[in-house]
């Protein structure tokens, strides 16, 4: 898919495993938000997933509402990937600093 930007042409460089990433990290908080799973442990257990993973996870449930449309749309920067998301473990809770921190900014 290409999209008109002013007078010249987009790639659409959404990253199918960046967006299935932010869609199970939302998943998760839904889960643990409506007491569907009653702790970050169980819900790892009933998905079959590490406990590390999980915790590493919902982290990014958390992310500013710009970044994960930016995701969805496919504008994230070139260098942000799901496997880089995952091995972060500082992505700060501000959301001014994670647009610092994962290259919006």
């Amino acid at each position: 898919m290409t999209l008109l930007v002013g007078s010249t042409v987009a790639a659409d460089r959404s990253d199918p495993s960046l967006v299935r990433l932010v869609a199970k990290a939302w998943a998760l908080r839904e889960a643990l938000v409506s007491s569907k799973a009653p702790s970050l442990t169980a819900f790892a257990a009933e998905q079959g997933v590490s406990q590390s993973y999980a915790t590493r996870l919902v982290r990014l449930a958390w992310l500013a509402p710009d970044i994960v449309e930016a995701i969805l749309d496919g504008r994230q920067p070139a260098g942000l990937t799901a496997s880089g998301l995952m091995r972060d473990t500082h992505i700060p809770l501000d959301w001014q600093e994670q647009r610092k921190v994962l290259g919006f900014v």
